[in-house]
């Protein structure tokens, strides 16, 4: 069965129809080493739930996408949310807002010295059963 992320205040559509995948976490990089622009742990048109939960000031269970696959996010207008050496890091908090309603609903990490993921937070979307493999529509 295919899944659309909804935003949970507005019901927008935030991601692209996706399969549910096992969690597989990427290497951690060392010294100089980067990922500059990913990989994404996870691939084109899959989902995953990450285990150990993500968040700056405690734990946040997150629904984890490959940014290609994120519809409807744009970047949180308070710009101390995303802050990083050269991307958005994420451990600022939610980063990523609506872009119906902006409630905010996820976490972009781009980081040179992180993965290249979007983590949708689980208290602000919901998960919607679907079909079609096409793209969701903004309403």
């Amino acid at each position: 069965m295919l899944i659309v992320f909804r935003c949970r205040s507005c019901s927008a559509p935030l991601s692209n129809p996706l399969e549910p995948c096992e969690w597989k976490p990427l290497p951690s990089v060392k010294g100089r080493e980067h990922y500059t622009y990913g990989p994404s742990t996870v691939r084109v048109g899959f989902f995953s739930g990450d285990p150990d939960s993500f968040g700056p000031a405690g734990s946040i269970a997150t629904w984890v996408i490959n940014p290609l696959d994120g519809v409807l996010l744009r970047p949180h207008v308070d710009s101390s949310r995303r802050y990083g050496c050269c991307r958005p890091d994420g451990l600022n908090g939610p980063n990523l807002l609506c872009g119906r309603c902006n409630s905010e609903v996820g976490i972009e990490i781009s980081d040179c010295w992180t993965e290249y993921d979007v983590r949708l937070l689980s208290t602000a979307v919901s998960e919607s059963p679907t079909v079609d493999r096409g793209s969701p529509r903004a309403r």
